[in-house]
């Protein structure tokens, strides 16, 4: 699942892809209350920043690959898996 982009004359166009550097920032500026982990909302808040038609189920789906210590938080040392699991879904292709 890519992003897409609205463009009124010729329907949806593809955005460029963006990097692993640059998804793993978008999801630590989710963490909105500064405490190193992503909550389930956290998570749905920046699955739907990046384009996610359906955020809630991607980000319960993050966590179920992710969250290896069962917390349902994705921590700082977990975060890769969360970024490997959005890259193998399209949100990132390089």
């Amino acid at each position: 699942m890519g992003r897409l982009c609205f463009n009124a004359v010729t329907n949806y166009k593809p955005l460029p892809p963006i990097t692993e550097k640059q998804l793993r920032d978008t999801f630590q500026k989710y963490d909105r209350d500064g405490d190193g982990l992503l909550s389930k909302a956290e998570l749905e808040n920046a699955f739907k920043s990046l384009g996610s038609h359906m955020p809630n189920w991607r980000a319960r789906r993050a966590l179920h690959h992710a969250d290896a210590n069962g917390d349902k938080n994705i921590s700082l040392e977990e975060l890769d898996e969360v970024v490997k699991y959005a890259a193998k879904h399209g949100y990132v292709l390089g």
